[in-house]
């Protein structure tokens, strides 16, 4: 499978984002699927994961997600730091979408409302909560557009004209003052086929995602993720992500603390679900990493090298980053 992003600009050099999108990897012919949990959860490990996008520093990353999505642990992954929630056309106003929305508001994440054709949408109800409005440049008429422009004046939301195809709506838009835009007009999306990472282990995915839900306490979570390397490979790269310039963990505990806890369940959520490989061939690697950290553990503890647990821990976790990492 693939991901495809497509910039949204204003001009300058550097896009205010990208929007991302599944795409089917088998060579057929099909319409993307509707953004479904499933959908979503492959877009993300293969973008942020395998694709190292965040790393690109592409600006904001909008993702679209219809109401299972919203609702489910996936959305927590997307806070306002990386990223914008995309809320399609499709999805209807109701009391438990209504309720999620504000509830992500209140903890910092952003929102964008997709597939604007007038200012009569009964979705502009989430107006205070939204960070970006999409106007539809493809369906909306000369009317809608002069209403959505003079709404996003008066509340101060920042308006995108998106499915921008033709060249007279581009150059219209712009004298009317929009700024941002995105379409197959100014950049169509760019497909990419990143390489994926060694598998997880299905159990133990499923397991770290059980007792974190349960509050169980990190150093918990750290003994059982520690047992499948491509568990760790990613919860390293997420690291980096969400922790920013916080000094490097000296312990997968310290690591799995890193994370705001509806972030770490969200994430072990999406990696349980796209992350597995049935095939023997895709476990060789997590094995080899497994047997040399037994190794080197047995190697310091008969050396005496150690004055202490937690400086084996360390000294053991040191030599397990550098297996797992992907830092430069």
């Amino acid at each position: 499978m693939r991901f495809a992003r497509q910039p949204i600009v204003d001009g300058s050099i550097e896009p205010l984002g990208h929007e991302l999108s599944f795409r089917w990897g088998d060579g057929t012919r099909r319409n993307p699927p509707p953004p479904g949990p499933y959908a979503v959860s492959v877009l993300l490990s293969q973008a942020l994961l395998d694709g190292g996008l965040a790393q690109r520093r592409p600006g904001l990353l909008f993702v679209e997600m219809e109401a299972a999505t919203l609702l489910s642990p996936i959305a927590d992954v997307l806070c306002g730091s990386l990223g914008v929630i995309q809320l399609p056309a499709s999805l209807r106003v109701d009391p438990s979408v209504t309720r999620r929305i504000a509830q992500l508001h209140a903890r910092g994440y952003r929102f964008a409302l997709a597939g604007l054709t007038s200012s009569t949408d009964e979705r502009l109800q989430w107006l205070p909560m939204l960070a970006f409005l999409k106007l539809d440049a493809a369906l909306a008429s000369p009317g809608g557009w002069s209403d959505l422009m003079t709404l996003s004046r008066r509340h101060g939301v920042p308006l995108i004209a998106e499915r921008v195809e033709d060249p007279t709506d581009y150059l219209r838009l712009r004298e009317r003052g929009l700024r941002f835009f995105e379409g197959d007009l100014i950049t169509p999306p760019q497909e990419e086929s990143p390489r994926a990472l060694p598998s997880c282990d299905m159990d133990v995915v499923g397991r770290v995602y059980a007792l974190a839900r349960q509050g169980v306490p990190h150093d918990a979570l750290a003994m059982l993720a520690g047992s499948d390397p491509a568990l760790v490979v990613r919860l390293l790269m997420l690291h980096r992500i969400y922790a920013g310039a916080d000094p490097r963990p000296a312990t997968l505990t310290e690591v799995l603390a890193g994370f705001p806890i509806d972030v770490l369940v969200g994430w072990l959520h999406i990696l349980r679900a796209c992350t597995f490989d049935l095939t023997p061939s895709g476990q060789t690697w997590s094995v080899a990493v497994r047997e040399q950290i037994y190794n080197y553990r047995a190697r310091l503890i008969v050396a005496r090298a150690c004055g202490s647990p937690v400086e084996l821990e360390a000294k053991v976790f040191d030599l397990y980053r550098r297996l797992c990492s992907r830092e430069p």
